[in-house]
């Protein structure tokens, strides 16, 4: 087996890379596992895209659709945030200049 951080080839039973002690299969940072990468969405959005590129978790046809799945449900978010700002700015425009009451 081979540590996806350092390269360097390690035993089939190691949790942890002797050389570098990065984690190894379910003991890779929370980051790099597919529910992290999803939760990194709501929290930096389409930026979550790097930690799934370098996650060593998935094979390469997993990677692809879920960073379709990924750019598509950031997408609608960004495009919900817009909308919701776009509301307020109306609100008080109208608000302003008093065409609400």
């Amino acid at each position: 087996m081979i540590c996806y951080n350092c390269k360097k080839e390690i035993d089939e039973t190691d949790n942890y890379c002797r050389f570098c002690g990065a984690g190894q299969g379910s003991h890779m940072p929370w980051y790099y596992q597919m529910w992290g990468v999803w939760v990194l969405l709501f929290i930096i959005g389409p930026f979550c895209l790097w930690f799934l590129y370098k996650s060593p978790s998935k094979n390469k046809k997993a990677k692809i659709i879920n960073a379709v799945l990924l750019t598509i449900v950031s997408a609608l978010l960004c495009y919900q945030f817009y909308v919701a700002v776009k509301r307020v700015n109306d609100f008080y425009s109208s608000l302003l200049s008093g065409s609400l009451f």
